[in-house]
């Protein structure tokens, strides 16, 4: 604890005395009443929650003219950002120190990790902003509810519905490096139907995905279109069906990262098709007392990798069937279980799958005026492992008068390796890595959010603590993945929300945390232990509105072990006008101070950008 004291009391400092400690979403996270679905897998305001939340709201998302679902999550306390480039280039999450492949990623409650990927990590590049009302993201070992890969924490998407007659979005946008992008939404339907269909899309020359500064002059472009389909289907008083369909085409460009030859050699190219689908049925009995839902859920990724070699494809696919309940006992009691299997398999160097059957259970406590207890369990039997369990406490407690609000909680998570981590030593056979076990965690927090000068001002401080034993790592291409004995991670977030004046408004967080591997007690690589984002927006009128963001990552230890990515801090403004009132002009300068820097060594960022558009609501 002595080691986080000294960046704790500076970060204090700092965000007193500047007022701006940044976070746009935490705004959102201090309002007691916002609905929360991600927690428990069942709708609780956000008060009666033990658990750290964000989130993002679409509103939000559009204000700030963040295209992709990764800007927006570069400013959430406890988040680290990688890509190996950008405009496409392959980006992952990490929460609070335990490693991308430990995100479980769901848009509309469908899982998304790619069975293709090296460690099941779910590719944030292509990810659209377009036609979300929010983005929920849950800190901390999730596996009782979300099972394997959810012992970082959950990041969930949940896109709009239709309903309330009919209406529509367009939008139009373009800037920097001969870059155009653009989105249409029509939604509608009245208390018994509703439909919202969307299609947005992006394509850009880019930059060089390896540093132009390491003499890369070529250009990586991306070109990217998503369409997507909700329908919500009242049957009955007390049955409703839900279809969602999203297909995703990308053909983005990357390279190595080293130089590249000028007789284009060391230049790649990815196409990639993804597509999702869920159907769901709700029945709700007992005069609403005893919500049931069963789902049946597809995710497919077909990926070409064309380089100087012959292609490569590789195909993954996820099927999950699944029955949640949700029973409200009496007043002060709620239970909620569930069973769940799944299928993952992948296509590829070998065609490989796996099946884990579930079964989890949850009971919730309210019978006290201000307190939530919740307890679970988990049984995961995995065709490969065989049976795990893992546990969840959570306890929330708010004190009313004073504006304050505690929560605490501890939870274990288990993680099997993924298909490519286990059939990595054999990629011509059909045999797996019998020596790698599986990851298991536990790891808890306390917290309390505060409340002042009548919620004009919310701060936050949360200590967290992760340890995970038989942490899967890679070693090389001839050693393939091994299991680290134990790694933990340990450290503090911080946030603060004001409104400084009627229309000056300040938010922000600072993140510290000490990833390191137990054994040898060195740091774990690509987790920076100083993060923070500062956000403050003006409104002189009620028609206009301007915003200054700042990002900065501190430095992380490079894949190598040895050398250090520098630490950076990036700038960005924009506003928007309203012209009249469904129509607004927007326009950002990205990177304002042309800061030179990357997110992982070798590979290159956009040097200072301009983008300009147009949006219209019908």
């Amino acid at each position: 604890m002595n080691k986080i004291k000294i960046p704790i009391i500076a970060a204090l400092f700092s965000s007193t005395a500047l007022t701006i400690t940044p976070n746009p979403s935490f705004s959102q996270e201090v309002e007691e009443d916002i609905i929360i679905v991600t927690a428990n897998r069942r709708p609780q305001p956000l008060s009666q929650i033990g658990s750290s939340v964000s989130v993002i709201s679409g509103d939000d998302m559009e204000r700030n003219q963040q295209s992709f679902i990764l800007d927006a999550l570069e400013t959430v306390p406890g988040l680290d950002i990688s890509q190996n480039g950008s405009f496409g280039g392959t980006a992952t999450v990490s929460i609070r120190g335990t490693g991308s492949n430990n995100t479980v990623l769901l848009v509309d409650g469908i899982q998304l990790n790619d069975a293709t990927s090296p460690g099941g990590a779910f590719d944030f590049s292509i990810l659209d902003t377009y036609n979300i009302e929010r983005v929920e993201i849950l800190r901390g070992p999730q596996s009782v509810l979300y099972g394997s890969d959810a012992t970082g924490g959950v990041i969930n998407v949940i896109t709009k519905t239709g309903g309330d007659g009919l209406g529509g979005k367009i939008f139009v946008e373009g800037g920097s490096f001969n870059t155009q992008r653009g989105g249409a939404t029509i939604h509608g339907g009245d208390d018994r139907f509703g439909f919202n269909l969307s299609a947005s899309g992006i394509n850009t020359d880019g930059i060089s995905a390896a540093d132009e500064n390491d003499g890369n002059t070529e250009k990586d472009g991306l070109r990217s279109y998503t369409v997507s389909g909700k329908l919500t289907g009242k049957l009955s008083e007390s049955f409703n069906i839900v279809a969602i369909s999203t297909y995703t085409d990308s053909l983005g460009h990357y390279d190595n990262s080293f130089p590249t030859l000028s007789d284009g050699s060391g230049v790649h190219t990815t196409d990639t098709d993804q597509y999702f689908g869920a159907i769901r049925g709700n029945l709700n009995l007992l005069d609403g007392r005893f919500m049931n839902t069963l789902s049946a859920e597809y995710s497919e990724v077909n990926r070409t990798l064309i380089s100087d070699f012959d292609p490569y494809l590789a195909q993954g696919r996820r099927t999950n069937f699944d029955y949640l309940g949700v029973f409200d006992l009496d007043d002060d009691w709620t239970l909620t279980g569930g069973l769940q299997h799944e299928k993952v398999k992948s296509l590829g160097a070998t065609d490989t799958s796996f099946d884990i059957s579930s079964v989890f259970g949850e009971i919730g406590f309210t019978g006290l005026d201000g307190l939530t207890l919740t307890g679970g369990g988990r049984y995961d039997d995995h065709e490969t492992f065989g049976g795990a369990t893992t546990f969840r406490v959570t306890g929330s407690y708010e004190f009313k008068d004073t504006g304050t609000r505690l929560i605490a909680n501890v939870g274990e998570g288990f993680k099997a390796p993924s298909i490519s981590q286990l059939t990595f030593s054999c990629l011509t056979c059909d045999g797996i890595d019998e020596d790698l076990k599986p990851e298991r965690s536990i790891g808890y927090e306390f917290g309390v959010r505060q409340s002042l000068m009548e919620d004009r001002i919310a701060v936050g401080v949360t200590y967290f603590y992760i340890k995970v034993d038989d942490k899967i790592t890679y070693i090389s291409f001839s050693d393939g993945y091994t299991n680290l004995e134990s790694t933990e991670s340990k450290g503090v977030e911080i946030t603060l929300d004001a409104d400084v004046t009627d229309n000056l408004r300040a938010s922000g967080s600072y993140t510290y945390t000490d990833a390191k591997d137990r054994m040898t007690n060195d740091q774990l690589i690509r987790e920076p232990k100083n993060t923070f984002s500062a956000s403050i927006t003006w409104t002189p009128v009620d028609r206009l509105s301007a915003t200054v963001n700042v990002v900065h990552n501190g430095r992380e230890l490079d894949i190598d072990g040895i050398s250090f990515n520098p630490s950076w801090t990036r700038v960005d403004i924009h506003a928007s006008y309203e012209l009249m009132e469904d129509l607004s002009v927007y326009g950002r300068v990205d990177n304002l101070f042309n800061k030179e820097y990357q997110h992982i060594p070798g590979y290159g960022t956009p040097d200072r950008s301009y983008f300009a558009g147009l949006r219209k609501t019908f």
